[in-house]
């Protein structure tokens, strides 16, 4: 079904209706040069009208916005959900030949959709890497933001600097390695149960249900079965270590109420978290029980009512 914008719409009366839009984030060098870069953003407007707030959902390293899927339907009672899917992932454009994906390039694309949105401030969720973006954006740009919630990350663990030489070396053999396959990373999946079955292997605790319905929007028909729509550049190695001194900075600079979440089964916490967290001037914690890392996967109802809950008290004069 479509959108009078021409973009296209899913869903069925008993859900709220998601649309697919896109946004150029790289313009083109010189004219008759290609559109640039694409990023797909999906939309859940709320059934509260149009001048209900905007909550905007990141996803995490490999994942894609649609997985926020059963967590946007329950948040669009109140709010508009907005989920874009990183450069990279999902349905957004990849790099091409000679790119590769730098972090800052995903705080920039968010900064491009806000301004693409039109909305001065915005309530903001980040999932593991989605997170990261969420605290690079918020330290940066304090005023733009409502209200913080960071699911289960608050940024990788810290990289030892003297280990810079050898990534940088590593990232480039990898480099070669991926320009000179013949050929995919990853032979194609035969099915979409097949597919399920991978993301059960991170994501242990989702039901059948919600397995296939992840592997649905993750995946892409190919040749052979099916593959997973995220650029297989993203399995190299990134050439820079992550500076955890640079992004304390970042935390320090975050003024927004926020609230961390994390997996009662989570290994994803680094072993500096609670010096991390102490860096968060307004911040409340909660444990979401029995999830492990990927929350929205395995209790998005249980995620969305907490995520609901403290948005609405941000917003609530």
């Amino acid at each position: 079904m479509s959108a009078p914008d021409g973009s296209m719409v899913a869903g069925s009366p008993d859900r709220a209706a998601v649309t697919h839009r896109f946004v150029n984030v790289v313009s083109p060098s010189a004219p008759g040069e290609p559109r640039g870069l694409e990023l797909a953003y999906h939309v859940w407007e709320s059934e509260a009208g149009e001048h209900a707030p905007t909550v905007v959902l990141l996803h995490g390293f490999l994942d894609h916005g649609r997985s926020f899927d059963p967590v946007a339907r329950h948040l669009a009672r109140r709010f508009r959900v907005v989920a874009p899917d990183h450069r990279g992932h999902g349905e957004s454009g990849r790099v091409g030949q000679g790119g590769y994906y730098h972090f800052p390039d995903y705080v920039l694309d968010l900064h491009r959709l806000l301004d693409h949105l039109g909305v001065g401030q915005v309530l903001l969720a980040g999932h593991s890497m989605g997170a990261s973006i969420a605290c690079y954006f918020t330290g940066a740009w304090p005023e733009k933001i409502l209200a913080l919630a960071l699911l289960d990350g608050i940024g990788p663990p810290a990289v030892p600097i003297d280990r810079g030489p050898a990534l940088m070396r590593r990232w480039v053999n990898d480099l070669k390695l991926a320009t000179e396959r013949d050929e995919p990373l990853q032979a194609p999946m035969a099915t979409l149960d097949e597919v399920a079955r991978r993301i059960a292997r991170t994501s242990p605790g989702a039901s059948a249900e919600r397995l296939l319905e992840l592997a649905r929007t993750a995946s892409v028909a190919v040749d052979g079965g099916y593959a997973f729509r995220f650029d297989p550049l993203h399995r190299t190695t990134a050439p820079m270590p992550f500076d955890v001194h640079r992004f304390r900075a970042f935390l320090q600079a975050i003024r927004a109420p926020t609230l961390v979440i994390w997996g009662e089964r989570s290994p994803m916490r680094p072993p500096d978290v609670e010096e991390r967290l102490t860096l968060i001037a307004d911040l409340t914690r909660f444990v979401l029980p029995g999830a492990a890392h990927n929350l929205h996967h395995e209790r998005p109802t249980e995620l969305a009512a907490v995520l609901d809950g403290f948005f609405a008290r941000a917003v609530t004069p």
